[in-house]
């Protein structure tokens, strides 16, 4: 499980200032009061009034209050649609596959007591106040405190005026000594102060302006300013005192959302150098148009908002707006690509990963800006910045964000190949998301741009791998696509691809094995291996990570589960040379993380099972209710009931959190809590044990008898049923081994060994005349899988009466650490017995109601 959150010393994404906290002794009392008693706080006030400092220096004294931590998100004006990424960004948030970004905020939130900080809510108040009002809602230890020009609104919001600094001049912590704070003139005349801050009302903002320029004569008390002065206007005055090249670089700086240096500053604003805008930076600073960080940011400066409107609206009224805005579009493009190296070398690095992670989260909404404000202007094509913005939040795991990037560049891609390539990386983002039914008609658009652009070769591959995911993930698709129709793509990728196109003609090897049996996710065993052996020759390791997927799929088919196991280890070893911030790799590394658990399972080796199933809960690309579904089974099946409850119930909320997307695959996990819940002495009447039963049986619908679901049932029910008593039940759910076709020549699904074994052990129990053949009959599984081993060991014993192979049995859920099935061995030797009752007891397990058929 995850850990708990220790609370951060300071509080993540607080901004930073070079100059200290004046005044508010009395509002900051009144937050910090309000923090401790409601949920939502909010600081209102006209622009410049100093709500985003205050909410600060109060966040900062309160977070050791929240020992969940929380963060400061700081909101900028790009579109409603990136709001969830500013909190993602404060928090250290990714979305999951099955897990959008809102409910991975939901999740971290949940943790217990938090503080999160919003601030700027005067930006898409009315979608603010929704998104935060539904992070209240699911999250009971959260508190927010939020800044903006008016209340959001909701129910339960504490609302706190910032009122205008007062401007006595005898006070000691109002608007003078602000003033006197931030003046460069030494000395200063207190009285001179005073009337400077009366003809400015208080406002912070214009009071800090008024101090930077006091050394000037006669600008402090300039007596065109009304005492009821406004930000915009403080901000307009200030701006006709600069001259003409910081005039020119503050208006162009307007176009930056966030912090920016030097070089970002001269590629934007223009000039001689880099060296004479960060002189003019400086200038600008003084003059307290701009923001320095402390610490670590001294190399950036930032623009308040209330400044950054007025500095926007003189670059509209100077005709250098266009202008501007494709060079912020050349440098977002340049930074981005930049940015995208950086990802690819720190792949197998923490920190490296931690560093642009940190510098994404700070660029991502000017670049995002950049893209959005792209039009006709003179500038650089903004289609290099759509891909390398879709790559990266990719990489930072803004998938659905990712996804939509990446339509826009097949939207603004100079070319039909550029397009079909673009749709090609959003199907492969759409599958890293486990949504198989928004990939599809993304690989048929890329198809068509590929025959536009008379590329045989990608307009093959996008049909293959459009035919392949149909039959190979079909729990990603809200309807099962119909086998003539896959196969109709089939045979057009045939028909296109190149004769000698190693790569293509491994994608074209990879659909036919998927779709020769007609039966979803059963690829034929031999077609797998020729879709390896492609795959090798092509040297590209997702496809070989997918063949062999495609070929222990096959040997699990045919009941082959010790093979599958060892070729899983491959891929598990290939799975970590796989270069994370590629889209391409997304699918596999799902995929791997859930075909490793399930295959050691099948094969069971119930200890790698747990171990793989650990492996998955802690990648971050495993979304909440996918991550907790792997340990269900393994968990259970080692009588690690407790454990196994408590993923289950993460994995049922995670995945109603979800929205209750498709998943069938999920199925056998939902089951294996029944199955928990049947042992611990639960019937038929038993309300968890049905509860768990019918929802399994309702998320496999529709039922597919030679299915995993079914597979996994045939087992569990049984299982249940032999342990309660009801053999006439456990009879008529097990597999009739009697009529079923020899092991060698049955279909199979990866339960199977279990349900096997338990059918044979169940015709013992039931005292059936032909017993002994059924158990012959069940023997293959126990070469597959030591449970069946086990399981069939314990069957001959009671069947023979044979202390022997009881002991046999016992050793064998020893070695696969099962502690459950060890415990009613036990139960079954007599000088042993209370042994076994007692550890069912400490399992919270009643007796098995056949435990008198002990062997004498």
């Amino acid at each position: 499980m995850d850990s708990a959150v220790e609370a951060p010393a300071t509080l993540p994404g607080l901004p930073e200032w070079e100059t200290g906290f004046v005044g508010r002794a009395a509002e900051r009392a009144a937050a910090r009061a309000a923090l401790s008693q409601e949920r939502l706080v909010s600081l209102t006030g006209p622009a410049g009034a100093g709500k985003t400092r205050l909410a600060a220096a109060v966040a900062s004294e309160a977070v050791k209050e929240f020992p969940a931590g929380g963060g400061f998100a700081e909101l900028v004006p790009v579109r409603t649609d990136f709001l969830p990424q500013a909190l993602a960004a404060a928090l250290g948030v990714t979305e999951r596959p099955g897990q959008y970004l809102e409910q991975a905020l939901e999740e971290r939130l949940g943790q217990g007591r938090c503080l999160l900080v919003v601030d700027g809510c005067e930006h898409f108040p009315e979608a603010v106040a929704g998104l935060i009002g539904r992070l209240l809602e699911s999250c009971p230890g959260l508190v927010v405190l939020a800044t903006g020009h008016e209340p959001l609104g909701l129910g339960g919001e504490h609302v706190l005026t910032v009122e205008p600094l007062p401007v006595a001049e005898e006070q000691a912590t109002g608007a003078v000594a602000l003033f006197l704070d931030r003046t460069r003139e030494p000395g200063y005349d207190r009285r001179l102060a005073a009337q400077a801050c009366a003809r400015r009302g208080g406002l912070p903002l214009a009071v800090e302006l008024a101090a930077a320029h006091a050394p000037s004569p006669g600008a402090a008390d300039d007596d065109r300013h009304a005492p009821a002065l406004t930000a915009e206007r403080a901000v307009e005055w200030s701006y006709s005192l600069l001259d003409p090249d910081e005039r020119r670089l503050f208006r162009r700086l307007g176009v930056f959302l966030r912090g920016f240096d030097a070089e970002a500053a001269h590629a934007v604003g223009g000039g001689s150098d880099t060296e004479v805008t960060a002189r003019l930076l400086d200038r600008l600073t003084a003059r307290a148009l701009l923001v320095r960080g402390s610490g670590t940011s001294t190399g950036l400066r930032r623009m308040p908002g209330a400044v950054r409107a007025v500095a926007l609206r003189q670059l509209g009224a100077e005709g250098e707006a266009a202008q501007c805005r494709a060079r912020h579009l050349a440098w977002a493009t340049a930074t981005a690509r930049a940015l995208e190296r950086t990802v690819a070398g720190a792949d197998r690095s923490e920190r490296a990963g931690r560093c642009w992670r940190a510098r994404f989260d700070h660029l991502a909404d000017d670049l995002r800006a950049a893209l959005d404000n792209a039009g006709p202007h003179p500038a650089p094509a903004p289609h290099p910045l759509a891909r390398a913005l879709a790559r990266l939040c990719y990489a930072r795991q803004f998938l659905a964000e990712s996804r939509a990037h990446f339509r826009t560049a097949g939207t603004l891609a100079p070319g039909p190949s550029e397009a079909a390539a673009d749709l090609r990386a959003a199907a492969d983002v759409a599958m890293a998301e486990h949504r198989g039914d928004l990939a599809y008609p993304l690989l048929r658009a890329s198809a068509e741009y590929a025959a536009t652009a008379d590329d045989p070769a990608a307009q093959a591959v996008a049909l293959s791998f459009a035919a392949c995911v149909g039959s190979r993930f079909p729990a990603t698709f809200t309807d099962l696509l119909p086998y003539e129709e896959l196969r109709s793509l089939l045979e057009e990728a045939r028909r296109l691809a190149p004769p000698e196109d190693r790569l293509v003609a491994a994608y074209v090897a990879a659909a036919e094995a998927w779709n020769a049996t007609g039966r979803k996710t059963a690829p034929d065993a031999e077609l797998a291996q020729e879709a390896l052996a492609r795959a090798r020759a092509a040297d590209d390791p997702v496809l070989i990570a997918g063949a062999i997927d495609a070929v222990c799929s096959g040997y699990g088919a045919t009941g082959r589960f010790r093979e599958a196991h060892g070729l899983s280890d491959e891929r598990l070893r290939l799975f970590d040379r796989l270069p994370r911030h590629d889209p391409r790799i997304g699918l596999e590394i799902i995929d791997t993380l859930h075909v490793v658990p399930l295959v050691a399972v099948a094969a069971g080796d119930l200890p790698r099972a747990v171990t793989a199933a650990r492996r998955a809960w802690d990648d971050p690309l495993s979304g909440l209710y996918m991550r907790a579904s792997k340990s269900v089974a393994p968990l259970a099946l080692s009588g690690r009931f407790d454990e196994a409850l408590e993923y289950a119930a993460l994995m049922w909320d995670g995945w109603q959190r979800a929205g209750r997307p498709t998943a069938r695959w999920m199925a056998p996990a939902v089951h294996a809590a029944a199955l928990v819940h049947g042992l611990r002495g639960g019937d038929e009447h038993d309300p968890p044990h049905r509860e768990w039963r019918d929802r399994a049986r309702r998320m496999a619908e529709p039922m597919d008898p030679g299915g995993i679901a079914a597979s996994f049932a045939a087992f569990a029910e049984v299982r249940v049923a032999l342990h309660t008593g009801a053999v006439g039940d456990a009879l008529a759910a097990a597999v009739d081994l009697s009529a079923a076709a020899p092991w060698p020549r049955a279909s199979h699904q990866f339960y199977d060994a279990y349900a096997w074994a338990v059918a044979a052990e169940t015709a013992v129990v039931a005292g059936l005349p032909d017993a002994r053949e059924r158990l012959a009959a069940g023997a293959p599984a126990g070469a597959e899988n030591p449970w069946a081993a086990a399981c069939l060991a314990r069957a001959a014993g009671r069947l023979h009466g044979d202390q022997d192979a009881l002991r046999e049995s016992l050793a064998g859920w020893e070695r696969i650490d099962a502690v459950f099935e060890r415990a009613c061995t036990l139960v079954l030797l007599p000088d042993r017995a209370a042994e076994g009752l007692a550890q069912l007891a400490s399992l919270g397990c009643r007796p098995p109601s056949e435990c008198g058929s002990v062997v004498r």
